[in-house]
């Protein structure tokens, strides 16, 4: 129902059964305040849901959500919202009749025509700064990214807010209206980041690196990007990298989650999946991976400037001719290390690694954020001014990431290369075989190759091809190992070695007929059948070995039996 004030504006009233903003609500915690969220796409929503920080333990401000599903990219906002026990989900259509005091969004594309311009509306970033042209489909032409439009700016009741300074004088210059309609509050994302750094080695173990070296790919969406431009980055990584030094994660944009969806994504990456590549989510997982990193390989998303921003040895594998000159994002890819895709992955991140400076970025930081590390107290007090209470007591919620929880599965098969070191020594450098083409270039020429394999690897055809084959789990004793061996040679007679663990040890069996005992307490079953297939080779016979594969070193004893 319309009615009229005495100046003539249009207002409308509250819904019948509802509670004004400023009128408090009865129940058990009789909020005053209602804060309406606004969710768009994945990428905002996990922005949003990230923010709902800034409330905790404040029972004066209650929470009411609604999806703006116009974006090709809305799918699974409203499930984000579900997984996160949102429990009032509110239709778009009726947002206008909701007596809510102050509105949020994490994107700038939300239809704000259907708002009460007459509430304040906050919009927080959903990335860092203003560093790209997107394709406007209202036009045909290209916009900036993360600019509201005009009309929303001339209400006087959307707020922008920016991680420095810099960003509201690019903004005035492209659009004026922005005058009074910006707020400086720095970047909380960042401010978390930096502030977590020193629990590294707790995402580290997380993500079960043991020893190994983290290389996060990250890639934008588009054309552009990393993926757009090298489809095949993440499979050539896990292909070039041995395994046992390297793991790699990538960490994709959510809009190629929700354009793709989970299911044609998973199957996409399904080599890379097998060969242990970590696939996070779109909905989190990425901070704590970077966090983490010990290298970086990305494009012009914000991914790559926080990650040179925290000192990350950072290789670019993209930059898009849709970066704005002049952003920090463009000044980046005029001073970072650039990869190139079609070169030998493997010595471009070693040389980078070896050379990287950490001081390298040292002012990028100061450059790109206002207020570091006050960021969330900042914006907190903008919220809370805007609502027009008191700000709470104790200090700002500044949180630890969440825990990564990426796709993973441990390869079940490699493509080994082994070597006599010294008398007692082997070194064993693995590849994982779902990923190894067989015009490969091989780096360890040198050597004795091999392929080994998981009772459970799920390529049928890989059994037939292998010179080691391994029993997957523990038999329950040695005679039971002995059972599997023998079954194992008769059904794959092409194999050199077939190895069981149990209890006390593992047996291997061998092609010209002999058995051994081996032990090396804690030792992958896997490593330890590698390291059988050398000394079979290289035809050694009982005695203690020193094993060496990436970071590891161990005992392997061997007896006949």
């Amino acid at each position: 129902m319309l009615t009229r004030s005495p100046d003539d504006t249009v207002t409308r009233e509250p819904r019948r059964g509802r509670v004004a903003a400023d009128e408090p609500e009865h129940g058990t915690f009789g909020p005053v305040r209602t804060v309406l969220v606004i969710a768009r796409t994945i990428t905002s929503t996990a922005r949003l849901l990230d923010a709902l920080r800034f409330f905790r333990d404040d029972f004066r401000v209650d929470l009411v959500f609604t999806v703006n599903d116009t974006s090709p990219h809305s799918g699974g906002a409203l499930e984000l919202l579900r997984e996160a026990r949102a429990e009032r989900i509110v239709p778009w259509s009726a947002v206008h009749d909701l007596p809510y005091a102050l509105a949020i969004s994490a994107s700038e594309n939300i239809d704000f025509a259907e708002l009460d311009l007459t509430r304040p509306v906050v919009v927080l970033p959903h990335g860092i700064g203003f560093n790209k042209h997107v394709h406007d489909p209202k036009t045909g032409g290209t916009r900036l990214a993360g600019l509201p439009p005009e009309y929303a700016l001339r209400s006087g009741k959307v707020l922008l807010t920016l991680a420095h300074e810099s960003q509201h004088r690019q903004l005035a210059a492209v659009r004026p209206e922005v005058a009074g309609n910006t707020a400086v509050v720095g970047d909380p994302t960042f401010d978390q980041l930096r502030a977590s750094l020193p629990l590294r080695d707790r995402f580290r173990r997380e993500l079960d690196l043991r020893g190994r070296r983290l290389v996060l790919l990250n890639s934008t969406w588009g054309e552009e990007s990393a993926l757009g431009r090298s489809r095949e980055l993440a499979r050539r990584l896990c292909a070039e990298l041995p395994a046992d030094e390297y793991r790699v994660a990538l960490a994709m944009h959510p809009n190629i989650w929700s354009r793709y969806g989970d299911l044609r994504v998973r199957t996409w990456f399904a080599d890379a999946l097998d060969a242990g590549l970590l696939l996070l989510p779109p909905d989190g997982g990425w901070q704590a991976a970077l966090v983490a990193a010990h290298q970086v390989v990305g494009d012009h998303g914000s991914v790559s400037l926080y990650a040179a921003c925290l000192g990350k040895p950072l290789l670019l594998a993209s930059v898009g001719a849709e970066s704005v000159p002049g952003t920090p994002v463009a000044a980046l890819a005029d001073t970072a290390e650039h990869l190139d895709v079609t070169g030998d992955l493997r010595e471009q991140l070693d040389g980078s690694w070896r050379t990287h400076a950490p001081a390298r970025f040292a002012e990028l930081p100061g450059q790109v954020f206002a207020h570091l590390g006050e960021a969330t107290g900042v914006l907190r007090e903008v919220l809370y001014r805007l609502l027009e209470l008191p700000v709470p007591a104790g200090e700002p919620p500044l949180l630890q990431p969440a825990t990564p929880r990426p796709y993973r599965r441990e390869p079940a098969s490699f493509e080994v290369f082994t070597e006599c070191t010294g008398p007692g020594r082997i070194a064993v450098r693995r590849y994982p075989a779902a990923v190894r083409r067989a015009d490969a270039p091989v780096r360890e020429s040198a050597v004795q190759r091999h392929l080994a394999v998981r009772e459970d690897e799920p390529r049928l055809l890989r059994h037939q091809s292998a010179a080691v084959l391994v029993r997957e789990g523990t038999c329950a004793d040695e005679a039971a190992a002995l059972t599997w061996t023998d079954q194992a040679r008769a059904e794959f007679p092409g194999a050199r070695v077939w190895l069981a663990a149990h209890p006390n040890g593992m047996t291997a069996a061998v092609r010209n007929g002999r058995t051994m005992r081996l032990s090396a307490p804690g030792a992958d079953p896997m490593l330890v059948a590698s390291a059988a297939h050398a000394i079979v080779l290289n035809g050694l016979t009982s005695g203690d070995f020193t094993i060496s594969c990436g970071a590891e070193e161990f005992r392997l004893t061997a007896t006949e039996r």
